[in-house]
């Protein structure tokens, strides 16, 4: 028999699994540059002079 602290512990770490499971996660649709495909990374003119910045999303 286990001490109930242990029971508890292992109780614990399985819902946080469960919590994990439920919650799922979401795949972005990118297109990364891999060196073994060859082809290098196309920037036209206006996209090279464009502004860039930083986006923040808070979850």
């Amino acid at each position: 028999m286990l001490d109930p602290w242990i029971i508890e512990e292992i109780l614990k770490k399985e819902e946080e699994l469960r919590r994990e499971q439920e919650r799922g996660h979401a795949e972005l649709p990118i297109e990364r540059y891999r060196p073994d495909m060859g082809e290098k990374p196309t920037v036209t003119p206006a996209e090279e002079k464009s502004e860039r910045g930083v986006m923040i999303i808070d979850i």
